[in-house]
């Protein structure tokens, strides 16, 4: 204990004695076309060899040691980097306006700015949105969160699917966030896109290790996307004609260099279910975003975020007696007020008072008449789940090297699983009314503390978060602590260690029926527990090319608890009021692996290669014997290749590769009979594999400048050589139609024979090209 204190009383008075000859330098870094600010930008001081990033605001806060020599490089991918000698430069506040665009051909970047070896962060990726516009799609439309499924460690639901699998977890344990407001539901067209309109996104960062203590709730993943803040300098806009959706994005300042809007929308474009089909079936799906921007003064800054986005499907059926008419929809809808400001150089906080809420619903309706009787019937169904948050985070850079991250953040979670409306009416009766209602209230409290280290070759980022979870008369609460730690054996070379624990106190109860997805959000109860995970993370960090190539190695092993699974044979159907019977509780998870990534985004040729090998078990008491079994979506091996190359001015070409192990399928080991009935033996769940999976897909894009601004031909390959691909397996009888002779030889019949019970494959999409018109003025 007394080298403990004799070691802080060091620490903080060798800071002081920095603080007497430096000061800190703080400020915003702005994209100098649109005035919006840029997250992530590195600043850099080529005299001390120390730097800093821009938060998800675009602020910055940095000490500036001998403000005489130092000279500052400010960057940011996809832009011209900045010089900026500080003793020319009066006060202690700087603002810096970076130019977009690089010249055609591979570019020397300077080992001027922060790279994955400076930062205390494990299986953190930040993709480029510039670079994802580039790459190849399904229906013409670049998606951001199919793009993260490209990564390592990350997989999809199926393919196309919108849906995130990150390091043996499942969709519901990924914290994702729009602007600091969490969403429920992130899927169009049957998960085949996101509900994120990549025209709309100025940032997105994937978190898979361990999340600093500022996050929480989930156990697998954070994805932080940002939305644009809107062009303060003029009016634009920019859009797309595609397949599938088509969409177009308005932005512009209310008031040049202090106020701006931006709004965009997308809705599909032509009825691909009723075009197939040919019957009167109707999809339709869109969404919104709009958000204002206001500098309020030289240290408040006013945000005002929404976002609202549907699928509805519909079908009605008609009759000189009768009408029919069913209809489900589902989606998000959230609202966000966020309040930065720069109480000093030192302290940045920023506070936000948000609702969301993910909603389904299923109508019904039906007519009848018949002569002069007649009946209505209507029915309503509708689940869902409705939070009203207020959080507030403080950033304090204590010392040079030193900085504290602190916050809470209050939940009012308002769960809806079973609310039904019943209306019958018939001539000659009175009319039948009927409403039942299912409201689970609950509190979520949350407090936390982060302690940032930057000091010589070592970087840490060591954290602790309290929770306190309350649901009708049940309380729950933990102490999650986190730790990443960073040591530089030099400036290109890094070890990293992380560790982590996480709660999450809700769980998605998922029923599927005639292809419309029901999400059923729910509590913890005094029956179920919260889940928890428990991971590590061992790696490496390299750069090569003065920071141009990017290397990690991560390996990590998470272990998971009270996990959930629908028991065999069970369904939600009526008996939502007991759903805690239907499952199996306290599961246990059980994941490890090791992810390579490489990475480059400078340059005319850039990229990526990821390469998993990885391994997902569940187990569960009543399942399997109570042994161990690979996890539905557990993928031993996943590669992927990703390139971009700007062939000319006028030419990009991308390709994207993708190679994956079969995904474990429980099928019959044997097969007999007995008194004419055929019984089926299974030996283990998920004891057999799919074929394997792999794919490339090709896309060229032809940009060019017009005199009102500038367009872009896309066209996209999916499945170049036409792989099929297996998208789920099934068994069949097929019948044949055989001769058979009459027992006494004068004749016969034709007659149906039915085959023997066969495996068949199912694939969806094989080569399939796709075309996009995009513009911006």
């Amino acid at each position: 204990m007394r080298l403990l204190w004799i070691a802080l009383i060091w620490l903080f008075s060798s800071g002081s004695t920095f603080c007497q000859y430096g000061f800190f330098l703080s400020g915003y870094v702005y994209d100098a076309h649109t005035g919006e600010v840029l997250p992530g930008a590195s600043v850099f001081d080529k005299y001390s060899q120390k730097g800093t990033s821009t938060n998800s605001y675009g602020f910055y806060s940095l000490y500036i040691s001998d403000p005489g020599n130092a000279i500052l490089s400010f960057s940011f991918v996809g832009y011209q980097d900045t010089i900026i000698n500080i003793g020319n430069t009066p006060g202690k506040n700087l603002h810096v306006r970076l130019q977009p665009g690089l010249a055609i051909g591979e570019v020397l970047v300077e080992a001027s700015r922060q790279t994955i070896v400076d930062r205390a962060e494990t299986g953190a990726i930040r993709l480029p949105v510039r670079e994802v516009k580039k790459l190849p799609n399904l229906f013409g439309e670049v998606d951001i969160i199919q793009a993260f499924q490209r990564t390592p460690g990350v997989q999809s639901g199926g393919e196309g699917k919108s849906d995130l699998y990150v390091r043996g977890g499942s969709p519901d344990q990924n914290l994702i966030l729009l602007d600091d407001v969490p969403l429920y539901y992130v899927s169009h067209f049957g998960g085949f896109l996101s509900v994120f309109n990549i025209d709309a996104i100025s940032d997105a960062q994937l978190i898979k290790g361990s999340a600093p203590a500022r996050y929480g709730g989930r156990l697998s993943s954070v994805l932080d996307i940002r939305m644009k803040d809107g062009n303060m300098q003029h009016f634009s806009g920019q859009g797309m004609v595609g397949v599938i959706s088509s969409k177009l994005l308005l932005e512009g300042p209310l008031k040049k260099n202090s106020s701006s809007y931006m709004v965009s929308a997308r809705r599909n474009t032509l009825p691909m279910f009723k075009i197939i089909s040919g019957d009167d079936l109707n999809y339709n799906f869109y969404d919104l975003n709009a958000k204002i921007n206001l500098i309020a003064s030289e240290k408040d800054r006013i945000f005002l975020s929404f976002y609202s986005g549907t699928d509805a499907v519909g079908y009605k059926q008609k009759s000189t007696t009768t009408y029919m008419n069913q209809q489900s929809s589902w989606g998000n809808t959230m609202g966000a007020l966020r309040w930065n400001r720069t109480y000093s150089n030192r302290l940045f906080g920023n506070s936000t008072l948000a609702i969301t809420r993910y909603h389904y619903v299923d109508f019904f309706e039906n007519r009848n008449q018949l002569d002069t009787n007649r009946r209505n019937l209507k029915s309503r169904i509708l689940t869902g789940v409705n939070d009203l948050f207020l959080k507030s985070d403080l950033t304090y850079s204590l010392l040079p090297y030193y900085d504290l991250r602190f916050g809470f953040k209050t939940i009012r979670h308002t769960f809806f699983p079973n609310q039904q409306e019943f209306q019958l009416t018939e001539t000659g009766n009175p009319t039948v009314n009927e409403f039942y209602k299912s409201d689970i209230p609950a509190w979520d409290h949350s407090i936390y503390l982060e302690n940032n280290l930057d000091y010589g070759r070592l970087q840490i980022n060591a954290g602790m978060r309290y929770t306190y979870f309350s649901v009708l008369g049940t309380k729950y609460n933990s102490l999650d602590p986190r730790v990443i730690f960073n040591f530089q054996f030099d400036k290109d070379l890094s070890l990293k260690y992380s560790f982590s624990q996480n709660k999450q106190y809700i769980h998605l109860l998922t029923h599927s029926g005639a292809g419309k997805p029901a999400n059923y959000w729910m509590p913890s109860t005094d029956i179920v527990d919260p889940s928890n995970a428990l991971q590590q993370s061992l790696g490496l960090a390299k750069t090569f090319m003065n920071g141009a190539l990017e290397l990690s190695l991560d390996t990590y092993l998470k272990s998971m608890n009270n996990l959930i699974a629908f028991k065999p044979g069970t369904s939600l159907a009526g008996h939502m009021a007991s759903w805690e019977s239907l499952v199996e509780k306290n599961g246990k998870g059980n994941n490890y692996g090791a992810e390579l990534f490489l990475q480059k985004t400078t340059g005319r040729s850039t990229g990526w290669v990821g390469l998993t090998w990885a391994r997902a078990f569940r187990e569960f008491d009543e399942l399997n014997n109570g042994k161990p079994f690979p996890f539905v979506y557990d993928r031993p091996l996943d590669v992927n290749i990703v390139w971009n190359f700007e062939w000319t001015e006028k030419v990009i070409i991308s390709f994207a590769w993708n190679y994956g192990s079969g995904h474990p399928v429980t099928l019959y080991s044997e097969r007999y009979t007995i008194d004419d009935q055929e019984v089926f033996v299974f030996d283990n769940v998920n004891s057999f594999r799919m074929r394997d999976y792999h794919r490339l897909d090709f896309a060229v894009n032809f940009p060019a400048k017009t005199s009102w601004g500038e367009r872009n031909f896309t066209i996209s390959i999916y499945n170049l050589y036409n792989r099929r691909n297996p998208y789920y397996y099934y068994y069949e009888r097929k019948s044949s139609i055989t001769w058979v002779d009459s027992p006494d030889g004068t004749g016969g019949r034709w007659k149906a024979v039915e085959g023997d019970l066969e495996l068949y494959q199912r694939s969806l999409f094989g080569f399939f090209p796709s075309f996009g018109y995009s513009f911006k003025f």
